[in-house]
C-alpha cells in the first residue's frame, strides 16, 4: 500500500496499484481490489500505454465479475478485447475470447458462451500456444456438459486428450481426464469415471492446486460411495481433508466432512459419524459468514449501478434541458434574420437548376450503367448456353451411344450372358451417372436463368439427412464406406426444402466420389447464433491445392475422376455454392490432400416451427 502511494513515476505507481488490487483479490476483498485496478488503468491510459491498460482491464473484469457485476465486467471485457485487436495480440485476443465464455456460461447464455470458446480456440492455435488449446476445448467440454450434451462434451474432451498427450504436459492430461471423468459421473457410470480419476491423479504434477486435488479426490470417493465400495471412499475422504485445509477452503473442508458423517453413518459407525458432523457443524458457522459477506458485497454493488444508473438518467434530463434551450435561441436568431429572405430565395433558385441537371446526367449514366449491366447479363448468357451445349455433347453423348451400339449387339444376337451381365452393370452406373449429370444441368440451367424461385419453409434438416444418406447408401455399399449421421437431433432451418435436398445429396455423393473403400463418411451439424452450420466431412484423397480455386467453377465447370474411376459435370458444387447462397447462407470447405475434406454450409435457424407432422412436412417436398 505505502509503494502504491508513494511511487514517484506513473509506471511503477501503476505496478504498485496493480501489485495491491491482485493480492486483496486472493483475499477475496474484492470490493476493495476494483478500486486499485481502476487506478492502475487510469495511469495507464494516462500514459497512452494500451497493452498494459488493456491487460489491467481484464483483472479489472474479473474482480467485477467475481462481485457479481456481470454488466460491468462484460464492457470492461470487450473494451479490453477491442484495445488487443487493434494491437493485434493474439494471446490477448484470445484471453478475452475465454474470460467472456466463462461469463455468459455463469449466466446460462449457452450459444454465446460455446461462440466466445471457440473463437478463443481458433485465436490460441494461431498464437501456437498448446497449453491454452487444450484449456479452451476443456472450456468447450464443460459448457456441453452443462447443457448434459454429453456426447459433444466427450468428443470435445478426446480432442483435448490427444493434444495434451502431444504436449506432454502433465497437468493438461490430469485436467482433460479428470473432466472425463465428471462427464461419465454424470452419465451414472461410476466404473469408467473412477477409471479416470485414477488415471488423472497419477498424471497430475506435484505443483498442482491442492484445492484442486482434493475435489478429484472427493469426486474419486463419490464414485466409489455410489457402488458400495465404502471403505476406499473413506480413505479418499480421508486423504482429501489435510489437501483441503492447505487450501484454506472451508466450503471444501465442511462438504469433505458432510460427505464422511454420512458414509460412517450408512456404516453403522456412529461415533465417527458424529464426530464428523460436528466438524461439519462448526465449519457451517464461518461458510455461512463467509456466503453471507459475498451477498453483502454483491448487493453493494447493485445499488451502486443502480445508484449510477440514475445519476445517468438526471444527466440526460439535463442535456434535454439545454437542447431545448438552444432550439429556442436558434428559433430566435431565425426571426432577426428574416431580412435574408430574399438572397435565400435567389440560392434556391441557383440550387434547383443546379440540381436538375445533376438530376438529368445521373439519368444518363444510369442508363449507360443499365446499357453495360444488359450487355454483361448476355455475355452470361451467352457463356452458359455455350457450357449447356459443351457438357451435352461431351458427356451425353457417350453414355447413349453406349447404350446404342449394346442394344445392336442384343439385336444381332452376338453378345454372351456373361459378357451381356458385365456390360449391363458398366452401362446401369454410367445410366446413374447420366441420371445425376441430367438433374445437376436441369437445375443449373434454371438458376442460371434466373428461372429457379426460393420457396424457404421450416425444415426438419436430421430427416433431410436421414433422406440422403439412405438415398446414396447403396453406393456406399458398393465402395465399402461407412456412412455416420451425427445429426440425432431435431436441426429446423428455414431454406427452400428442395434446394436443400439437392445441396445435401451433391456433398454427400461427392464425398463417396472421393472416398476410397472403408473409408467414411460422416454429416454434422451446431448451432452458430442465429444460423446453424451443417458440415459433410470424408476420410478420402482430399482437394489438391491447385484445384482449390476451380472446384466452384470460377473458370467454367471443374471435374475429377473419383477413386472409382467415377465421372462427373463439375456442375455440382457449383450449384450447392448458389442454392446456399440463395437461402441466406455460406459454403466454404476445408481440405488436405491424403486426409480427406470437409465442406460447411449454414442456414438461417427456424424462429417458428409449423405445428403439423414432421414427416408430413418432408413429403410435401
Amino acid at each position: 500500500m505505502k509503494a502504491a502511494t508513494n511511487a514517484k513515476n506513473a509506471p511503477q505507481a501503476a505496478a504498485a496499484q496493480l501489485q495491491v488490487g491482485r493480492a486483496y483479490e486472493a483475499l477475496r476483498r474484492y470490493d476493495e481490489a476494483v478500486p486499485h485496478f481502476a487506478a492502475a488503468l487510469r495511469y495507464h491510459v494516462r500514459t497512452r500505454n494500451a497493452y498494459k491498460a488493456a491487460s489491467v482491464r481484464y483483472a479489472l473484469g474479473s474482480a467485477q465479475f467475481s462481485q457479481g457485476d456481470t454488466g460491468k465486467a462484460r464492457e470492461t471485457y470487450l473494451l479490453a478485447l477491442k484495445s488487443f485487436t487493434v494491437l493485434q495480440n493474439l494471446a490477448g485476443v484470445a484471453q478475452g475470447y475465454e474470460l467472456l465464455g466463462h461469463l455468459y456460461t455463469s449466466e446460462a447464455k449457452w450459444p454465446q458462451a460455446l461462440k466466445s470458446h471457440e473463437q478463443a480456440l481458433v485465436t490460441w492455435q494461431k498464437a501456437g500456444n498448446e497449453y491454452q488449446t487444450v484449456v479452451a476445448m476443456n472450456n468447450m467440454a464443460h459448457v456441453h456438459r452443462q447443457q448434459r450434451h454429453y456426447s459433444r462434451a466427450l468428443y470435445h474432451l478426446q480432442r483435448a486428450y490427444r493434444k495434451a498427450l502431444e504436449y506432454q504436459d502433465s497437468a493438461c492430461t490430469g485436467q482433460t481426464l479428470t473432466s472425463i471423468g465428471q462427464v461419465y459421473q454424470a452419465m451414472n457410470n461410476q466404473e469408467v469415471a473412477m477409471g479416470f480419476y485414477t488415471q488423472a491423479l497419477t498424471n497430475l504434477p506435484p505443483t498442482t492446486a491442492p484445492g484442486y486435488v482434493a475435489d478429484l479426490l472427493h469426486s474419486l470417493a463419490t464414485a466409489h460411495d455410489s457402488i458400495g465400495n465404502h471403505e476406499q471412499a473413506s480413505a479418499y475422504l480421508q486423504q482429501a481433508l489435510p489437501l483441503a485445509r492447505k487450501a484454506r477452503a472451508l466450503g471444501r473442508v465442511s462438504s469433505i466432512y458432510q460427505s464422511l458423517s454420512n458414509l460412517y453413518q450408512r456404516d453403522n459407525r456412529y461415533s465417527l459419524s458424529l464426530e464428523a458432523l460436528r466438524h461439519y457443524a462448526d465449519l457451517q458457522d464461518s461458510v455461512f459468514a463467509e456466503q453471507r459477506s459475498a451477498q453483502v458485497a454483491e448487493l453493494q454493488t447493485r445499488y451502486e449501478t443502480e445508484k449510477k444508473e440514475r445519476e445517468i438518467q438526471l444527466l440526460t434530463k439535463d442535456r434535454q434541458i439545454q437542447a431545448s434551450q438552444l432550439r429556442r435561441q436558434q428559433l430566435l436568431r431565425n426571426v432577426l434574420l428574416t431580412g435574408t429572405v430574399v438572397l435565400i430565395a435567389l440560392a434556391i433558385i441557383l440550387y434547383r437548376s443546379r440540381r436538375r441537371h445533376r438530376r438529368l446526367n445521373g439519368l444518363l449514366q444510369q442508363q449507360n450503367v443499365d446499357i453495360q449491366a444488359q450487355r454483361d447479363e448476355l455475355g452470361r448468357l451467352n457463356r452458359t448456353k455455350s457450357t449447356l451445349f459443351s457438357v451435352i455433347s461431351h458427356d451425353l453423348r457417350s453414355p447413349l451411344g453406349s447404350l446404342y451400339s449394346m442394344l445392336s449387339l442384343l439385336n444381332m444376337g452376338a453378345l454372351p450372358p456373361e459378357r451381356l451381365a458385365v456390360h449391363s452393370e458398366r452401362l446401369s452406373r454410367m445410366l446413374d451417372t447420366t441420371l445425376s449429370l441430367l438433374d445437376n444441368l436441369l437445375n443449373w440451367s434454371a438458376a442460371q436463368m434466373g428461372g429457379e424461385a426460393t420457396r424457404p419453409e421450416p425444415v426438419y434438416l436430421d430427416e433431410i439427412v436421414e433422406e440422403t444418406l439412405s438415398l446414396l447408401l447403396s453406393d456406399a455399399e458398393r465402395k465399402g464406406i461407412h456412412l455416420l449421421n451425427h445429426v440425432q437431433e431435431p436441426v429446423v432451418v428455414h431454406a427452400d426444402l428442395n434446394m436443400i435436398r439437392l445441396v445435401l445429396r451433391n456433398l454427400v455423393a461427392n464425398a463417396i466420389k472421393f472416398t476410397p473403400a472403408a473409408g467414411t463418411v460422416t454429416v454434422a451439424a451446431q448451432p452458430l447464433g442465429t444460423m446453424w452450420e451443417i458440415t459433410v466431412t470424408d476420410s478420402g484423397t482430399g482437394i489438391a491445392a491447385a484445384d482449390r480455386e476451380k472446384i466452384f467453377g470460377q473458370g467454367g465447370p471443374h471435374t475429377t475422376l473419383g477413386t472409382a474411376r467415377e465421372k462427373g459435370t463439375g456442375l455440382g458444387l457449383l450449384l450447392c455454392k448458389d442454392f446456399v447462397e440463395r437461402n441466406g447462407g455460406k459454403l466454404s470447405f476445408e481440405s488436405e490432400v491424403g486426409q480427406g475434406s470437409t465442406f460447411r454450409f449454414t442456414l438461417p435457424a427456424a424462429t417458428q416451427i409449423l405445428a403439423i407432422s414432421r414427416n408430413t412436412s418432408v413429403a410435401a417436398g
